[in-house]
């Protein structure tokens, strides 16, 4: 694509989004419903502008479900979600600054609206990680209601019959008042924009991280997650000594290629202290979409104290493994973090390819989270 244009392009969508807000500022006082669809109208043109920037820097491909998404109401609709994630309001900015990690992955809300575009515009024959999305409010946009309330707030609604359903009706000063704000720091998002930029934005790398891992070609590689990270019972070693406690994981492979794990160590953190001794893993191979078991022993002291609200308890698994060209090898980096206030595992992971022919090169680090099923894999 010719970035001239798309700059172009960007500019009109943003000042033409501008345009629409204004109208719905100026119309929200008297709680008018149209002052709802005039504050989804603009958002829907400030995604355009957004998906646009990302086609201008590589990140989404100007394919024709690119294209077709740009004239999608419910696409559009999705990106609006992340975009006010990329622009929250102070309260938030202060606080998720507070508390931010390098290792913490995108809310679900905002990991589901990426999965739910990307499968849209994915080609054909890519594997997504995971392949299913579960959140009510990103699902909810995807199946059109919000795209609903927008025409709702326009239209009178008839059955098939004549029957009226619907008529727009009087909206509360609250509803108008979210959507005014909502609006507003999207528009605040994109306004950079117009000049073909896009300034400094909280999180912004961790959102490009997700996209570039969900469109990254895993047809021809294997890809392996760690997923269901949970406490186990007492267990033996394979020395005869008995654990109190134990991290099961699995380690499974999404794709449709054989991996082989050559090496690979797993190491305990407490407060960002290692817990010795450190596990090592012998050679093992997964088979195409399925899993394999993995137990990390802990003791009653480390177990007692990582589950304490004031403490963090985070394993770190590292792998080197291949498929079946032997010229590539794999590195997965597996992070499981312990949430004391939901009493689960949150997980996520680095992921690096690396060629060993000395011809050509090729890395993708890769952040993203993997929530748990209640079905298990295969072991």
């Amino acid at each position: 694509m010719n970035n001239g244009r798309l700059s172009f392009a960007m500019k009109a969508c943003v000042e033409n989004g501008q345009r629409l807000y204004d109208d719905a500022d100026w119309l929200g006082p008297d709680h008018s419903a149209s002052a709802v669809a005039l504050c989804i109208l603009p958002q829907e043109e400030f995604a355009k502008a957004f998906m646009l920037f990302l086609v201008s820097e590589g990140i989404i491909p100007w394919t024709t479900k690119v294209r077709e998404s740009l004239r999608n109401h419910k696409y559009k609709q999705l990106i609006g979600i992340i975009m006010e994630w990329l622009s929250p309001s102070d309260d938030d900015f202060i606080a998720r600054g507070a508390k931010r990690s390098w290792e913490d992955p995108l809310p679900v809300p905002v990991a589901d609206a990426v999965k739910l575009y990307i499968e849209k515009v994915l080609q054909q024959g890519h594997i997504s990680c995971p392949p299913a999305a579960s959140d009510p409010v990103a699902s909810s946009v995807a199946n059109g209601d919000r795209d609903k309330t927008k025409q709702d707030a326009l239209y009178v609604r008839l059955s098939e019959d004549g029957e009226v359903l619907s008529v727009p009706a009087e909206v509360t000063p609250a509803m108008v008042e979210a959507e005014l704000d909502r609006t507003r720091r999207i528009s605040d998002l994109v306004r950079p924009l117009r000049e073909g930029e896009l300034g400094p934005v909280l999180d912004y790398e961790l959102f490009v991280e997700t996209m570039n891992f969900l469109l990254l070609d895993k047809r021809n590689r294997p890809f392996l997650i760690v997923k269901e990270s949970e406490f186990g019972g007492p267990v033996t070693s394979s020395g005869g000594s008995l654990w109190p406690h134990s991290i099961v994981v699995l380690i499974e492979n999404i794709t449709g290629e054989q991996a082989t794990c050559t090496s690979g160590h797993a190491t305990l953190f407490l407060d960002n202290e290692v817990v010795k001794p450190s596990f090592f893993f012998n050679q093992f191979s997964i088979e195409p979409h399925l899993a394999n078991r993995c137990t990390v022993f802990i003791s009653e002291e480390t177990y007692t104290t990582g589950t304490s609200p004031s403490h963090k308890l985070a394993l770190y698994i590292k792998l080197e493994y291949h498929g079946h060209h032997s010229e590539h090898k794999y590195y997965a980096r597996l992070w499981c973090t312990y949430d004391t206030t939901t009493s689960r595992f949150k997980e996520s992971f680095l992921d690096l390819q690396v060629s060993l022919s000395g011809e050509s090169s090729e890395e993708t680090e890769t952040k993203f989270r993997t929530p748990r099923k209640t079905v298990r894999n295969p072991s």
